[in-house]
C-alpha cells in the first residue's frame, strides 16, 4: 500500500479545527483564558498537530505519576477544599505517618506529602482525532476528483 501525505493546506485546516475543539473542551472544564489561548494549531505536511505554550496544559493532557513533594518540608502550604483555604506547614515529607485529609479525616499513609498523580485527559489527541474524522470526507472527495482527472 502506498501512503501519500495529506497536503499542508488540508492538515492546516484540520489542525485549526482541532485547536477549536481542544479550546472548547478546556473551556468546558472551567480552565483559565490563558490556558485556552495557549492552544494553537501546529500543522506539518501530512501531519495534523497542536501545541500549547503553557506547560501545565501538556501535563493535564498527558497526566503524570505520583511523586513526593519534597519542596513542602518546612514551608507553609495553602490547601484548598470545600471549606475554603487553610494553611498547613509541611512536616515529615516522605515519611510514614498520619495525615489529615479534607474534612478533618485522619488517615495513616506510608508516604506523607505524596501527590497522587494525575490521570491523562488526552483532550488534545481527542480533538485531533475528531478534526481528522471531520476532514476525511473532503480529502476523499479530492482524491476521487484527482483520480477522475481533476485537480487536487
Amino acid at each position: 500500500m502506498v501512503h501519500v501525505p495529506v497536503p499542508f493546506e488540508d492538515t492546516e485546516k484540520m489542525s485549526v479545527r482541532a485547536a477549536e475543539l481542544a479550546r472548547a473542551d478546556i473551556i468546558g472544564r472551567g480552565w483559565s483564558q490563558r490556558s485556552v489561548d495557549s492552544i494553537v494549531a501546529d500543522p506539518k505536511d501530512g501531519l495534523v498537530g497542536l501545541r500549547s505554550s503553557e506547560e501545565h496544559v501538556n501535563y493535564q493532557n498527558k497526566g503524570f505519576g505520583p511523586f513526593v513533594m519534597w519542596w513542602a518540608e518546612g514551608r507553609v502550604v495553602p490547601i484548598n477544599d470545600s471549606n475554603g483555604t487553610h494553611y498547613v506547614t509541611g512536616k515529615g515529607v516522605g515519611t510514614p505517618g498520619w495525615v489529615t485529609l479534607p474534612g478533618g479525616i485522619k488517615k495513616y499513609r506510608q508516604v506523607r506529602w505524596q501527590h497522587p498523580g494525575l490521570e491523562p485527559k488526552n483532550f488534545l489527541e481527542s480533538a485531533i482525532s475528531q478534526a481528522i474524522k471531520e476532514g476525511k470526507p473532503t480529502i476523499k472527495d479530492k482524491l476521487i476528483n484527482l483520480l477522475k482527472g481533476g485537480a487536487f
